[in-house]
């Protein structure tokens, strides 16, 4: 169980493909998957669209992908690419790791201690886009600052940020109780940013941070930081029929409910902007007492 099972090495170029595979025959052995950063090759994750791609039961897993990234051999659909328990899934590349019509999925897991995806600790991947076929946790994702990673993180119940997420200048989507395809899903699920997390932009669109959820929880001492001039943090509901409550309780609306404490910790600079809702909402937007703009 204190074991390890390595496939590749760093000199390893060629290809490294899991299908429907479940590599760690004594339970809580690691399963590592290692290629040369910089040649030409990738980490393919195959569900076969009937069932876990790399099933790492109690596994730590760490994946260390060539130029092509770590990729999803199907389109979103109801099975996961990784599913685990263990502690952490490490995933590193200066390719993309999945793309919006193929993000690569994770199994629910409700326990923040356990599949904490860790994304970026060695090499900076170019665009991150991953899906929670239930509650996914993100244990900290190190953007590229010079090629300035794109991430777009769904998740179809709760999605928590439990770590420091920064980009660069890529823009950041996050988003619980979404489909895979980014519209709401059943009305349950909670973007949660938990204590001493930041998600960080310099990105200078108005859109540069996007937090949506059936409903958002943002921790004491989190942070969501747009650093960008003139850039942005929008706020949405995972729906847009989905009611807001900016200033007020912290339960006073089925729907996205920010107190005055919450909102301080959303910040841009002096000539970004912050946003709540969009072209689309049709539920109610209340302030009560509210300082949105720090």
């Amino acid at each position: 169980a204190t074991g390890r099972v390595t496939f590749g090495d760093t000199a390893q170029t060629g290809d490294i493909t899991f299908t429907t595979a479940t590599p760690a025959t004594t339970d809580g052995a690691a399963i590592f998957a290692v290629q040369a950063t910089a040649g030409g090759g990738k980490i393919v994750l195959d569900d076969a669209g009937a069932a876990t791609a790399l099933a790492g039961g109690s596994s730590v897993i760490n994946l260390t992908a060539g130029t092509a990234g770590i990729t999803a051999a199907s389109a979103n659909n109801a099975f996961a690419e990784i599913a685990t328990t263990g502690a952490t899934v490490t995933l590193n590349t200066t390719g993309t790791i999945g793309v919006n019509a193929n993000r690569i999925q994770f199994a629910d897991n409700t326990s923040t201690a356990q599949q904490r995806v860790v994304i970026g600790a060695t090499d900076q991947a170019s665009n991150v886009s991953l899906d929670g076929l239930g509650t996914l946790t993100l244990g900290g994702v190190t953007g590229n600052t010079t090629g300035n990673t794109v991430v777009d993180v769904t998740a179809r119940t709760g999605l928590n940020v439990d770590g420091t997420l920064t980009t660069g200048t890529g823009t950041i989507v996050l988003g619980a109780d979404l489909t895979a395809a980014g519209a709401g899903d059943d009305g349950t699920g909670t973007l949660t940013l938990l204590t001493g997390s930041s998600v960080t932009s310099a990105n200078t669109t108005t859109s540069a941070i996007t937090l949506r959820g059936a409903d958002i929880d943002l921790a004491g001492t989190g942070a969501v930081s747009e650093t960008g001039a003139a850039g942005g943090v929008v706020v949405r509901g995972s729906v847009v029929s989905r009611a807001m409550s900016l200033g007020g309780a912290n339960a006073a609306v089925t729907g996205v409910n920010l107190t005055d404490a919450e909102l301080a910790l959303i910040s841009t600079t002096a000539t970004g902007r912050v946003t709540f809702g969009d072209t689309a909402q049709t539920g109610d937007i209340t302030f009560t007492t509210a300082t949105p703009a720090t």
